[in-house]
Parts: C-alpha cells; sequence; structure tokens
C-alpha cells in the first residue's frame, strides 16, 4: 500500500487484563503511528483505567483513543457492531487486531478493508478464523511456519520488543550493595498462573542450597504458592512491583519456567539489563535463547534440568559474564523498539 502518511491506522483490541499483550498493543501501536496519517486505538475501559498502561499510550503521536464500552463488547460478542465504532473502522485503511475472534466480524462489515492480525498466542483454535485476515504477525518461529502450512504467504514473524529504548548505564549488572550478597539470587515475574509453573520453580529451588528465590507478581495463584513456600525463608513472593529496575538490581540470574510461552517479554527486560536467563525450552524462549552462549535452555518439568542450570550458573562466574555480555548483545540486536520499527515497515510494504 504506497503513500501511508496520508492514511488512517486503527487498532482493536477486546484485553481486560494489563500484561504482556497490553504491552505489546502499547509498542506496536507507538511503532504503526511512525507511519500514517492517523492512528484510531479502540481499547476497553478496563485497560485505559489502568493508569501505568495510559501514561504509556496516551502520548503516541496522531493518535486517537476511543474507550470501548461494556455495551459495545456485548454487542461484539453476539456478533454486532454498534455505529459509534463502525464509523471509525469504515474510515480506516488499514485495521490492525490484537483478538482472532474480531476477524470474521470486521471482515463480513469491511470486506474491502485491508485487515491484519496480532496473534499473541499459540493456540492452534483460532487458526479457523485467519482466512479473513490479509496479514498475520506471530512473536515466534513456530507458530508462523504452523500458520504457513495452512494459510502460505500470510505469517509474518515479528519478534516483541521493549516500548523504548532501554539505556542501562550499569549493563553488565551489579547488585546493590546493600542486598544480602551472601545468597545466590534468582528472580521470577509473571502472572501468577499455573501455566507460568511457578509451584514447579519454587519447589526446585527449595531442593537447592545457599540461594534466595524473589518472585514478583499477582495472581490467583498466589496463596497456593504462599502455602507451599510458607516454611522457607529464601521464598519470597513480593506481589505486584512497580519498579522494575530495582528488582533486577537484586538478581543473579533471572528464571523462567513457564510451561507455554508464546514469547516472554520478561526475558528480553533481563537481557536488556545483562542478568542472565534461565528458561523452559517452548516456543518463545527458544527464539530468543541460544542455549549456553546467551541464556540456558531446560526441558519442560524436568526438575534436574532447571537444578543443573541453576548450580551451574551459581558455580561458574566466568559463564555468568559471558552470558551476561551475549545477552546484551542479542538484545540490542533483535530486540530494541528501533529493530521492531524496521520490521513493522517492511511489513506495511507488503500490504
Amino acid at each position: 500500500m504506497k503513500n501511508l502518511r496520508n492514511k488512517i491506522f486503527t487498532v482493536v483490541s477486546l484485553d481486560k487484563k494489563p500484561g504482556g499483550i497490553s504491552k505489546m498493543i502499547q509498542t506496536s501501536s507507538r511503532a504503526l503511528s511512525l507511519n500514517c496519517q492517523e492512528i484510531k486505538i479502540l481499547l476497553t475501559r478496563s485497560i485505559l483505567n489502568n493508569q501505568e498502561f495510559l501514561k504509556g499510550i496516551i502520548n503516541i503521536k496522531n493518535s486517537f483513543i476511543k474507550n470501548i464500552s461494556f455495551i459495545d463488547s456485548f454487542f461484539i460478542k453476539f456478533g454486532y457492531i454498534r455505529k459509534n465504532i463502525k464509523d471509525i473502522l469504515k474510515e480506516s485503511d488499514i485495521i490492525f487486531v490484537h483478538n482472532s475472534k474480531l476477524l470474521k466480524l470486521i471482515r463480513v462489515n469491511y470486506p474491502q478493508k485491508k485487515i491484519v492480525l496480532f496473534f499473541h498466542t499459540d493456540k492452534l483454535t483460532q487458526f479457523k478464523s485467519f482466512i479473513y485476515a490479509d496479514k498475520i504477525i506471530t512473536v515466534n518461529t513456530a507458530m508462523q511456519k504452523k500458520i504457513s502450512e495452512i494459510h502460505p504467504n500470510k505469517a509474518i514473524y515479528i519478534p516483541n520488543s521493549l516500548d523504548k529504548e532501554k539505556k542501562h548505564k550499569n549493563q553488565l549488572h551489579k547488585r546493590i550493595l546493600s542486598y544480602n550478597k551472601k545468597k545466590f539470587v534468582i528472580g521470577a515475574m509473571g502472572r501468577l498462573v499455573k501455566k507460568k509453573g511457578f509451584e514447579f520453580l519454587i519447589k526446585t529451588c527449595m531442593e537447592i542450597d545457599n540461594i534466595e528465590l524473589l518472585i514478583a507478581g499477582d495472581g490467583k495463584e498466589l496463596n497456593n504458592l504462599k502455602s507451599i513456600s510458607s516454611n522457607n525463608t529464601n521464598i519470597k513472593l513480593l506481589g505486584w512491583i512497580k519498579n522494575k529496575d530495582l528488582f533486577f538490581k537484586k538478581l543473579d540470574v533471572f528464571c523462567s519456567s513457564s510451561y507455554e510461552e508464546p514469547f516472554g517479554l520478561v526475558i528480553i527486560e533481563a537481557m536488556a539489563r545483562g542478568i542472565p536467563v534461565i528458561s523452559t525450552n517452548c516456543h518463545g524462549p527458544s527464539d530468543i535463547i541460544k542455549n549456553n552462549i546467551d541464556g540456558l535452555l531446560f526441558e519442560k518439568n524436568n526438575k534436574c534440568e532447571l537444578k543443573n542450570a541453576i548450580i551451574k550458573l551459581k558455580d561458574n562466574v566466568s559463564l555468568r559474564k559471558k552470558i551476561r555480555i551475549n545477552s546484551i548483545k542479542k538484545y540490542e540486536r533483535k530486540f530494541t523498539f528501533g529493530e521492531y520499527k524496521k520490521n513493522i515497515n517492511s511489513i506495511l510494504k507488503q500490504i
């Protein structure tokens, strides 16, 4: 599509809870805004009520932010788009959606519009709706390959990035001096739900001497995790934290124990700071990390492999230093906002 600078883009998402997807809505919208005349961003009230998210999206260039009300969502659920949203979509040259269930509804109402899906998950059940999209942006190569087998030439792999260029002056990462240096500190962060594998991580760490585990996040597994770790003073559940920099400065290693992870935004947050990462070898992390070079990978549910990976980094200072240096290089080469902008520009030229 030529002359994008004169075009109107619209971004639509029905997500209700802040998290990795909402961060990428923010990041992708910012990148898209640099390539159009105006970008209209339609989001649910619960997302817009989150002050941290709102602060990050409200200053996007040439943007118009519209609340998708409860009534709007109710009608969309039953296959109907109300006039206030229809009018916005009608003006759009390209519509970018972050929920696959919107594809058919928008395509039926606007058969000639260009529609691009940001596919944030690994859920194969959503593939049936991909017929209604012109392009599908995936966050890992495994999904790109699977989608391409069914819908050739539609899937494009673009790895996620952090929203802004992160400049960490102390990139080789020194822990804050006031913190207890006697213990090797492992950190984890995310929504406290079963698929993130925090129970598995806690039980594994409880079998390793002279380490401390700090878990940042909140969710429905909180009480269960508290119960499991209640007798162990080396396991600390910190709840939701606002100052990520302060959290990361305490860590020797970051661990992602997810049973499934389409990407793993928090992994590149750690890598940008030069913190060695240990992660489950699932779709997203296996694209990000080269094992034993810029991180360590272990197989899902394999306690022995995770223990060995932690002990390996704990006992090998030179390996930690190598991974720290390589992590920063990998982040700067592949996962900065500058690289993300280039990738988005490349896709827009294909539409």
